[in-house]
């Protein structure tokens, strides 16, 4: 596994890191050492902005990876003056997260470009996750699908799952900082379901600032839960979140300052999923 500091990488010049088995591979796509990887494409664009890329290719044993490049115009090349760029933070989030025992993306190659402290170019390549999908389309779509003691049965396993994950990576201070559910993919292992957090260019651990960091977190996984899941359900969520900690009233004013957080910019209503009556 690379092993990155939440840094800057490279005062001036390229810095570029892959790891061992998969550098002849990366090398035939144009992404090796001494390669001009800011102008490399995949086989399917999956999002886009101006500055940021992020492509799925598949390699011609069969090997599924994910290239996201950022790629600054001239009048941003100020934004990340000597501080850690977007993929070398994800990469040192996804070792941290890996660490703590939460699932999440395996990182082969990383790359970054500096002139004099200024951030140019950066990637990073990881590997796919197998039998995936993002939570908020499996709730809306999958989920609903299922005949009912199943879909129970699944809703408990994941946000069983999910909220231990949460309290374990805020317990030793790791806070995502954009955890919604279009960034946890949902993996199936038979009939055995995992949240796996990706997309995390704003991870950081926080010492004297742990409750702003979770209630951030915690919002961002309220904002889709307000339209699909019961009071009830998202009240448990953030009992069981305190598991250990907590006194009386503690969850309910947790649950409320959530609320409020979260009601200083309200998302949009989503239509609850119909459900199938198997």
């Amino acid at each position: 596994m690379i092993v990155l500091s939440r840094s800057v990488q490279i005062f001036h010049g390229w810095k570029f890191r892959v790891e061992s088995a998969w550098k002849e591979q990366l090398a035939e796509i144009g992404i090796g050492e001494g390669q001009d990887w800011t102008r490399v494409v995949g086989d399917r664009l999956m999002s886009s902005s101006p500055a940021t890329k992020c492509y799925r290719t598949t390699l011609p044993g069969g090997e599924v990876l994910f290239f996201k490049r950022y790629v600054y115009p001239k009048k941003f090349w100020l934004e990340f003056w000597m501080r850690p760029g977007k993929a070398a933070v994800e990469t040192w989030a996804y070792r941290q997260l890996r660490e703590l025992g939460i699932p999440s993306l395996e990182v082969v190659a990383f790359g970054e470009r500096r002139i004099l402290g200024m951030l140019i170019a950066t990637f990073l390549v990881t590997l796919e996750v197998p039998r995936t999908r993002e939570l908020r389309s499996f709730a809306q779509e999958e989920w609903p699908r299922m005949p009912q003691p199943q879909r129970r049965e699944v809703y408990r396993e994941l946000a069983e799952k999910l909220v231990d994950q949460v309290r374990t990576a805020h317990q030793n201070r790791f806070f995502h900082h954009d955890l919604k559910w279009r960034n946890i993919l949902v993996q199936r292992e038979g009939d055995h379901y995992t949240p796996v957090w990706i997309d995390a260019p704003r991870a950081s651990r926080m010492t004297f600032r742990e409750g702003r960091g979770a209630m951030v977190d915690l919002s961002g996984l309220a904002r889709i839960a307000i339209s699909l899941l019961s009071k009830y359900d998202r009240m448990r969520f953030i009992w069981r979140y305190l598991e250990g900690a907590r006194r009386p009233g503690d969850a309910k004013r947790l649950y409320q300052q959530v609320a409020a957080h979260l009601g200083r910019r309200m998302p949009a209503p989503l239509n609850p999923p119909a459900e199938t009556d198997q």
